[in-house]
Order: structure tokens, then sequence, then C-alpha cells
């Protein structure tokens, strides 16, 4: 099967939605399936075009072969802004420079959109009009409704054009793929029908993502720090980082307690002005890592956190780090609800704390005990274990592979001559 994925993150980039399409694009090769990526500039997170590219960039159209998969990159406005001219701009120029090589992309099976941003359908539908094939849509959030709760879409002519995007996909698409149960459920109660839709959540690499694996920086914390916590991944609007600065201020009174941030974001900055304000002095900044780090960095830790405060977005956002730190076999800290905090208690792998101070108090005094026994290792073997059975990307890959043809079986029935007239627009 020859498959056309469409994102507009990609390695070297480090957002959660490229590095999926990348784990699930080189297991699908692996099964004898002919994969592409069309994808952009790298330019995530820092709105710059990433430094091996910006030679090339000028070319409009590059060609090259990453891990295996052929990757056809286009130009792009690069931007990370948080103003909504900005970010427009980014989106909709890695649209239109994609709607435009699709124009001339045949051969394909089936084609893959990954969103957000939402507007990666456009160049989707484009190349599945022409060539006759299924589109798959895939929903890592709700967009434009995240757009709009952070302010991105203010325009009401703008926000009214998104909301008709997001509408028009969801009819033309074949198949749905919900990264959470949370995101499935909305999506069918809006009257998307039931069977088009399907949960693949986000997943790990199991092979990488071991409890033996180990980072120096932290081993050396630890001749000072007996207790570590990581939290890895961006740091945005999404998470719930006023909690993690609670959170840090409570475990003040635990000088042997030292918390790693692994990541950045849109709310970096600000995060860690209040943190200077506060006059904290328990958190280590590392930025932004490459991924082959954040094993070492996990499992050489005591546990990983995670923050997910109650908003419009919880009841559907499922943090994926949560799968690295059970691939690492460590224990998950959070204050989280919704449907992370429910993949967390069903797989067994850790802590979640109340959403308010008392909440937060008890988890320090949690962490605090930690150097006295304070967690049991079954968190970490519970989640391991549930990272080899559920959430690997191997289990994830062999699904998703079973629901393309599930989806190119039924476009074929569509075009046979005795159904031709029973053939969606």
């Amino acid at each position: 099967m020859k498959i056309l994925f469409i994102t507009q993150y990609f390695p070297p980039e480090t957002e959660p939605g490229g590095i999926r399409i990348s784990e699930i694009a080189q297991r699908l090769r692996a099964r004898g399936h002919e994969p592409t990526i069309l994808t952009g500039l790298p330019n995530y997170p820092t709105g710059k075009v990433h430094p091996d590219y910006r030679r090339r960039a000028w070319r409009g159209t590059l060609t090259e072969v990453i891990n295996g998969l052929p990757v056809v990159r286009v130009s792009l406005y690069p931007s990370h802004s948080k103003r909504s001219a900005l970010r427009l701009a980014n989106y909709f120029s890695f649209a239109t420079a994609a709607s435009m090589r699709a124009l001339v992309t045949r051969g394909f099976d089936i084609v893959v959109a990954t969103s957000p941003p939402l507007t990666t359908g456009i160049p989707a539908r484009v190349a599945a009009t022409l060539n006759h094939i299924p589109l798959i849509l895939e929903l890592r959030d709700l967009w434009p409704e995240g757009a709009v709760e952070l302010g991105y879409l203010k325009n009401p002519q703008m926000r009214a054009a998104a909301y008709y995007l997001e509408r028009s996909l969801y009819r033309r698409a074949s198949r749905i793929v919900c990264l959470s149960r949370g995101i499935r459920d909305d999506i069918v109660a809006r009257g998307v029908p039931a069977p088009k839709c399907v949960v693949l959540t986000n997943g790990t690499d199991t092979d990488l993502f071991t409890p033996e694996a180990r980072d120096t920086a932290i081993e050396q914390l630890r001749t000072s720090y007996s207790t570590i916590g990581i939290y890895v991944g961006s740091l945005s609007a999404y998470h719930g980082l006023d909690q993690a600065i609670d959170l840090l201020e409570q475990l003040q009174r635990f000088p042997h307690v030292k918390i790693v941030f692994a990541g950045d974001g849109s709310a970096e900055r600000a995060f860690r002005t209040a943190i200077g304000a506060r006059q904290l002095n328990n958190a280590v900044f590392l930025g932004n890592v490459p991924m082959k780090r954040m094993p070492g960095l996990i499992a050489s830790s005591d546990f990983g956190l995670v923050f997910v405060k109650q908003s419009p977005f919880s009841r559907w956002l499922l943090a994926s780090k949560i799968f690295m730190y059970m691939g690492c076999g460590r224990p998950i800290v959070a204050v989280a609800t919704g449907e992370t905090r429910r993949v967390i208690e069903d797989a067994g792998a850790g802590v979640v704390a109340a959403q308010d101070s008392e909440g937060i108090r008890q988890l320090a005094d949690h962490i605090g005990g930690l150097r006295s026994g304070g967690f049991d290792s079954l968190y970490g073997r519970s989640g391991r274990d549930y990272a080899l059975r559920c959430c690997s990307w191997d289990r994830i890959a062999a699904d998703y592979e079973g629901m393309l043809a599930e989806a190119t079986q039924e476009a074929a029935q569509y075009r046979s001559p005795a159904r031709a007239k029973m053939a969606p627009d």
C-alpha cells in the first residue's frame, strides 16, 4: 500500500505529532508498505528554520530520506508566535504549498492528514480528490476549538471558516483517528458516525524507552540531591504550569528534591519568570532536548511529572509524556484530570493528586518521603507492563495498518461498477 502522510511537523522537529507519524510510518514500511511524508521546513518550536535547512530553503521543495522514509518538504512561513496573524500565516503557507504539491502527486492508495493544525486537511483533500483515494483524518486534539480557546482565532470570519473546514473534513474523511476517547466521544456527540471513528492513542518506542537507560547529567545531579523528578515536553498553555509552580513552592521544604524540566514552548518564558519571582531554587531547565536523550533523562530520574489542569481541553487532552514515563518504568506523579488521569489510573502507573492546594501539598509530602521509600516500585512495573501491552509503537502501527486496510477496501467497493452511483463525494 502506498501511503501519503501529510503533517506540518516532522523530525528533526520534536513536536509529538511529527514524532508519531515518523514512528508509525517506519513500522508500516517494515511491514511492506510504501509511506511518503509531505511536510514543511522544520521550524518548531523556535519559529525559525532549522539550521540544517536554512541554506536549502530557497529551493522551495526539498526531498530527502529520513530513517528510510521518503520526505518531501515544501516552503512555509516559519513562526511559532502567539500572535494570531503570524500563527495563521504559518498554517496557511504550509497548506497552500502542500496543496500545490498535491496537485502533481500521483500513485498513492490512501492519504493521511494529521491535525493540528486542521489546515493540513486542505492539501490532503486535494490529493484524495485528484487521486480518487480515501482520506484519513487524524485528530491529536480538537481544532479549531483549541485555537479559539487559546486566543489564536479571534476574527469572527476566520473562526467561522475554520469551523466550516472542520465539518467539511469530518464529512469527507473515510476514517477519523482519535488520539483519545474524549476526542471520539466529543465528535460522535456532534453527529459524526461512530463507526467512522477509531481510537489510536499516542505511544512509545519500548525498545528505546527502557528502565535501563541512563543520562550522565542526572547521575551527576544525584551527587547533591537524592530525589529527582523529571518533566519532559512542551511548556505551553495547555498544561497546568501554575500547578507546577505551586508544587515547586511546596517542595522547598525538602532540600533533597530537585525537579528537572526538559523542554520548551510558548509558556516557558512566563513560567521561568514566575519561578524567579517566587525565588524558587529547586528547578533545573535543560531546554529542548533531542528525543534520543529523553529515555536516559527519564529512567535516571525517580519519577515523571505531568500537569493537566481542569480546562475546556482536559476532557480530551491525553498527555503523550505519560507513555514515555511508562516505557521507562518510572512512577508518574500527576496533578491531572480528564483523559490523562484516566489512563494513569487504568494503568496503575502512579499517583494523581486532587486539583487544589491541599492535593498539591499532599503530593509534595509524598515526593519528600521518597528517600525513605515513599513510592512503591509497583507503579513503575505496572506502567511498563501497560506500555508493552497497549501503547508500544509496534502495537499501534499494527492497528493502524488494519484501519488503513479497511478504509481502502471500502473505497474499492464504492469504486466498483455495481456501486458507482453510491460513491461518496
